[in-house]
């Protein structure tokens, strides 16, 4: 019998990836969301419901049953009450929450952050990683009298297809552009997950003995720093990047003026999942998808008109 898969969210970046990717391995799969952007995947079927409507959910969820259900789409914890209080777990064997790195107390850790290190609030993520810290503790007092089993997947830096926030397509724009590509004079280490992988990482889990609940990191073995990533999304272009590199400080701006990631060291502990499942695409042939992608789709993505403020004037400044 063929295995139905909820999945919230499901149009955009990491969800479109989930959704195509189980699809064409032969699951049923149902997407919740609010129907704003077209879904277009064969055989896949849709339920459009805005979350934060609770009756809406219990209508539309009415009568439906799942063997695995995959959060993608949270946006604050009273979207997972509002899924618990409208789904029946009957027959959902496991859940899978895409959390975040951003959950882990940076500015009291050392990398690489691990599963058991403490969970709180930060300077750089703040209420996003506080709602992510507030779904996981929601989901896990929720299931644990039901034979449900929750899986928490806590990701770095995710880049790939379907990406429309400006990260890559940052990069990919200004080398393209032939402009200089900023980044912190600190040189921050990056740690990724192509959206690929974590698809097959997520599918991998459903059928693995991973107990009633479950945490794992999820990312490349390996950080790169700033630089780095700059020249490997160069390699696919095959432009030679211009970078400089910048005390944003002194010129009075914050590093996401300028810059798509946060300012300091976000790497993860990997192994426990490498342990089950060991997939890693390599920079060069995700960036080359990841860039083929954004060629095709560089007039549908919106660039923040204060970045462009932003990098035209640390550009000019660097320059005298």
């Amino acid at each position: 019998m063929t295995d139905k898969v909820l999945v919230l969210g499901g149009s955009y970046f990491v969800g479109r990836k989930l959704v195509e990717f189980l699809a064409e391995r032969g699951y049923a799969v149902t997407v919740l969301n609010r129907g704003t952007r077209p879904l277009s995947v064969a055989g896949v079927q849709q339920i459009c419901c805005d979350r934060n409507d609770g009756e809406g959910m219990k209508a539309a969820l009415l009568g439906k049953a799942f063997d695995y259900v995959i959060d993608v789409s949270w946006q604050d914890v009273f979207w997972v009450e509002k899924l618990c209080a409208a789904l029946s777990f009957e027959t959902v064997k496991k859940l899978v929450f895409i959390s975040s790195s951003a959950v882990y107390d940076v500015e009291r850790l050392q990398i690489p952050f691990t599963e058991t290190d403490a969970l709180g609030e930060n300077k750089y993520w703040t209420f996003y990683g506080k709602g992510k810290i507030d779904a996981e503790k929601y989901y896990s007092e929720f299931l644990k009298d039901k034979q449900t089993e929750l899986v928490i997947v806590r990701p770095p830096y995710i880049y790939g297809e379907y990406n429309y926030a400006q990260r890559e397509s940052l990069i990919f724009r200004q080398l393209m552009e032939d402009k200089p590509v900023v980044i912190p004079a600190s040189n921050p280490k990056l740690q990724f997950i192509y959206t690929e992988d974590l698809a097959a990482i997520v599918e991998c889990l459903f059928n693995t003995e991973t107990g009633k609940e479950s945490v794992f990191n999820v990312g490349n073995r390996d950080a790169v720093t700033s630089r780095e990533w700059v020249r490997a999304c160069a390699r696919v272009t095959g432009k030679i990047p211009e970078i400089l590199e910048v005390n944003y400080a002194e010129l009075g701006k914050n590093v996401r003026d300028f810059y798509p990631f946060f300012d300091y060291d976000n790497v993860l502990e990997v192994s426990k999942i490498n342990e089950i499942v060991s997939i890693e695409t390599t920079f060069e042939e995700g960036l080359k998808k990841a860039f083929a992608w954004f060629w095709e789709n560089r007039e549908s993505i919106v660039f923040k008109a204060n970045v462009d403020k932003n990098l035209y004037e640390m550009i000019a400044a660097l320059s005298v």
